[in-house]
């Protein structure tokens, strides 16, 4: 799982109805092209999360062009709700089965704990883990915030489960999911330094008013040592988010704009 050269595509696993609609005009994270709530949540969460994107049209980078979506299935009966949902999804997985078949993804996101619970029931299980390979591991949280996101590695393959968008998922919230999703992604292959504008991004999320506590934020989350730490704090400083330490030995504090 450490050959840089690994990479391969991603998959996002979506609920009926909050997904992408209809064909990609070049890339998922195209931003002239409509592709639903969680296409649009996963550009914010990318950012938070230090991953770069280039949000080019003509130029996509590696992590862009690697990414695909399928909702799970077309709708669930509307007398179906939560834990119910779960024996539907697992009867109706045939979307599902052909894209992990088809595109044989390397990281796949599932939006929701209902559609992870699907995904590992006896019926469809299996067909996933022809692909993707036995479970390496039990799935386990990546946060101690009250949302659930889970991570599982396989033999071939990482699943990441996440809340769907809502007004619970914080930048806080997305900010402490950082370290596990990074490091799966430089797992398979995919290189996480391609700007230092997508570090910049995800130290904004990460600030805390102690200066000391925010490079050691930032290196816990982001990965990164305290060398690399400290040049990002600078340059929050640099760039106007944050003020140098005063005559009266305050280090700084946030700046309101």
């Amino acid at each position: 799982m450490q050959n840089a050269d690994l990479t391969g595509t991603i998959l996002v696993v979506t609920l009926p109805g909050q997904g992408a609609v209809g064909e990609l005009p070049t890339h998922y994270f195209n931003p002239n092209s409509k592709q639903g709530k969680i296409r649009d949540a996963l550009s914010r969460w990318f950012s938070i999360w230090g991953i770069p994107l280039t949000h080019s049209v003509n130029h996509p980078n590696a992590i862009e062009k690697a990414m695909h979506e399928v909702p799970w299935c077309d709708q669930v009966p509307e007398h179906l709700h939560g834990p119910q949902t779960v024996r539907y999804y697992a009867d109706n997985a045939g979307a599902v089965i052909d894209a992990v078949t088809r595109l044989r993804p390397r990281i796949i996101f599932v939006l929701s704990a209902y559609l992870f619970d699907a995904m590992a029931s006896d019926s469809v299980a299996p067909q996933i883990q022809a692909v993707i390979g036995r479970a390496k591991m039990p799935a386990h949280r990546i946060t101690q915030m009250r949302l659930k996101a889970l991570h599982q590695e396989f033999e071939n393959a990482h699943i990441i489960v996440l809340p769907t968008p809502s007004k619970n998922t914080t930048d806080e919230y997305v900010a402490s999911l950082s370290a596990p999703v990074r490091q799966c992604f430089t797992q398979v292959g995919f290189n996480l330094s391609e700007t230092s504008d997508s570090l910049l991004s995800a130290a904004r999320a990460l600030i805390v008013i102690d200066e000391s506590r925010t490079i050691e934020k930032l290196q816990n989350q982001l990965r990164i040592n305290r060398q690399r730490a400290q040049a990002l704090f600078e340059e929050l400083v640099e760039d106007g988010m944050v003020s140098a330490p005063d005559a009266k030995g305050v280090r700084y504090a946030l700046q309101r704009k």
